[in-house]
């Protein structure tokens, strides 16, 4: 008696071992266009079923069977109608494309010398259906028909499977460990092989029940003669103004998936008005984060690891929603890591809406800021794994285009990413005259206004140290510290971020932050013609009038605060003073140019 047919788990296990046996076969290319819906179905029918088969390691001696791994494809699983051949022509089933794979399979297994024990050629070959890249076509051919028509193999030496989907191609490759792969092995003991049974050879269909027009035929559907278009899908997470402006010029009439807001929060500008398509709301999957993120007030890792949760909710509730014919999307970065772990994006073209560095950019520089300060608990209080980083590295660089703001994430991506970038101009706030606190003009020491919560990655450190030196008033427009000691020696005083007053007290508006994605209060100083100084990280662009220094800088933050503040007292600012631009390096030199702010 054999060896019993097992589901195979997937594992880490050679993962770096060398590439045995590789097919690539076009996704979109082998059909006819008017076709299309078939077509797509049959690509999402193969997105569900990578998961199944990707990372599996079948141990040697084992049985493979196609679905015993993959199990039943039912329409509760999200299978959909894709094309399959049958009695001749194409015809409209549930799972129907799964064939693509047990090809692919059938053509690495016998590439790599393993015993097929059940293979089953089909009845016929598409028109366009290439040969791949075997010159032998009959070891690619091996149909399956769910439950008793199968793809069986046994491998006498250990092999990892892995199984891809690019944009518009679908690539299985098998992996084995070096003097494993021996070619011409014989079945294992108690196994017998199922010979193909002899049979015309398959000839090429044309007929398919789009476009067949066959009335008569009982398998005809009145529904069938409308073929279906590609489409696009945004889905969004946090609204921002940058990124509503983008959609609103380009995405047209898309599908747009989007989150839940309370109507009593709801204001102009939210996802909900900017949605000009078919708009789907994740209900559930909203609540779900607002009342997770209310428990979890703060700061802290904790919370960055609740953010992130509730992240994959969100994307899960997208991914459930998305149809076949959604062959691009529209994704925001904070939803691309879960949606690339689930395979949602294989067979698809997406642009990424991009806000903040790659996950593993952050942390080297966090590490780099931890060095520096090793005391301080934000530094270090939460990281992701390899993994994370390593799927949001591969998907940033598989985007046909990333879309950003932010000038520093901008340069990180050109140096990284091969896609294109775009870079989108900030949305600066409307433009007024400053109007000056009484209260400032009693002010015995300049202020300067530290628009953030007091925490080491945001610069607070490096300020408290710059301030004790020249003895100013500092404004902190973040919550306190948990340290009661990082504002030690200095004047320090807390406002509300949302209280204007700080506009009409700050002479000096500082964030000498190692990671800032989100610089609103920056931008609202600019408008308000107060000079700014900020690092290279917080990714506002030069023609804005602001004055730079690098994180972890402090003579350079005390020489620009200084030369600041020489340059423009409060009662010569107004809406349209000019601010100098001063780039401060590590050395503490500075370089001093007059650049008119600018709302570009």
């Amino acid at each position: 008696m054999g060896p019993r047919v097992q589901k195979h788990q997937p594992t880490e296990q050679l993962e770096k071992a060398p590439v045995i046996a590789e097919h690539r076969t076009p996704l979109w290319r082998e059909a006819r266009d008017d076709e299309f819906p078939l077509v797509a179905g049959k690509v999402h029918n193969l997105r569900i079923a990578r998961s199944a088969f990707d990372g599996v390691v079948v141990r040697a001696g084992c049985v493979f069977s196609f679905w015993r791994q993959l199990g039943r494809p039912s329409r509760w699983r999200g299978f959909v109608e894709g094309r399959e051949v049958r009695a001749g022509c194409v015809v409209p089933t549930i799972a129907g494309g799964l064939c693509q794979l047990s090809n692919a399979l059938a053509g690495c297994a016998s590439d790599c010398g393993i015993t097929l024990l059940e293979r089953h050629k089909h009845t016929a070959r598409l028109m366009h259906e290439p040969l791949g890249n075997d010159a032998r076509p009959e070891s690619l051919d091996a149909t399956v028909l769910w439950n008793y028509v199968d793809l069986r193999f046994v491998p006498t030496f250990d092999v990892r499977i892995e199984v891809e989907l690019t944009a518009d191609e679908f690539v299985v490759r098998m992996r084995a460990a070096r003097g494993e792969a021996v070619i011409g092995h014989m079945p294992a003991a108690g196994l017998r092989a199922i010979p193909v049974l002899a049979q015309r050879s398959a000839v090429r269909v044309a007929r398919g029940c789009l476009t067949c027009n066959e009335t008569s035929c009982f398998r005809h559907r009145d529904d069938a003669a409308t073929p279906g278009t590609a489409g696009t899908a945004v889905l969004v997470n946090a609204w921002t103004a940058e990124f509503a402006g983008y959609l609103q010029s380009r995405a047209g009439t898309a599908d747009w998936f989007v989150p839940w807001v309370r109507p009593s929060r709801r204001r102009t500008g939210a996802w909900t008005e900017v949605a000009a398509g078919t708009r789907r709301v994740g209900v559930v999957a909203s609540i779900r984060r607002s009342l997770l993120l209310w428990r979890l007030r703060g700061e802290g890792g904790h919370r960055q690891a609740a953010l992130m949760c509730a992240d994959h909710w969100i994307a899960e509730a997208y991914i459930r929603r998305l149809k076949a014919w959604h062959t691009h999307l529209v994704v925001d970065q904070s939803l691309l890591v879960p949606l690339a772990q689930s395979g949602a994006l294989g067979g698809r073209t997406y642009e990424v809406l991009v806000h903040s560095l790659p996950a593993s950019e952050i942390q080297r520089r966090l590490d780099a800021a931890a060095d520096r300060w090793p005391s301080a608990a934000s530094l270090k209080d939460f990281r992701v794994g390899g993994a994370y980083c390593e799927a949001e590295r591969r998907a940033l660089r598989g985007a046909q285009r990333l879309v950003t703001a932010h000038a520093e994430v901008a340069r990180h991506l050109k140096a990284t990413c091969d896609a294109r970038i775009d870079c989108i101009d900030w949305h600066m706030p409307p433009r007024r005259p400053r109007n000056l606190s009484p209260s400032s003009a009693c002010e015995a020491q300049p202020v300067v206004a530290f628009p953030a919560s007091a925490l080491a990655r945001k610069g607070a450190l490096d300020l408290a140290e710059a301030m004790r030196e020249l003895g100013w008033r500092l404004l902190v427009l973040g919550t306190p510290p948990s340290d009661e000691g990082v504002w030690s020696g200095v004047d320090v005083e807390y406002l509300a971020y949302r209280n204007p007053a700080w506009l009409g007290r700050a002479d000096v508006v500082a964030l000498p932050a190692y990671v800032e994605h989100s610089p609103r209060a920056l931008l609202a100083a600019v408008a308000q013609g107060i000079p700014v100084i900020a690092s290279p990280e917080c990714g506002l662009p030069s023609s804005l009038g602001v004055l730079e220094v690098s994180a972890g800088d402090v003579p350079g933050l005390v020489a620009a605060l200084k030369s600041c503040l020489e340059s423009a007292r409060p009662s010569d600012i107004t809406s349209s003073s000019v601010a100098p631009l001063v780039r401060v390096h590590p050395s503490g030199t500075s370089h001093v140019a007059d650049l008119r702010h600018s709302n570009s």
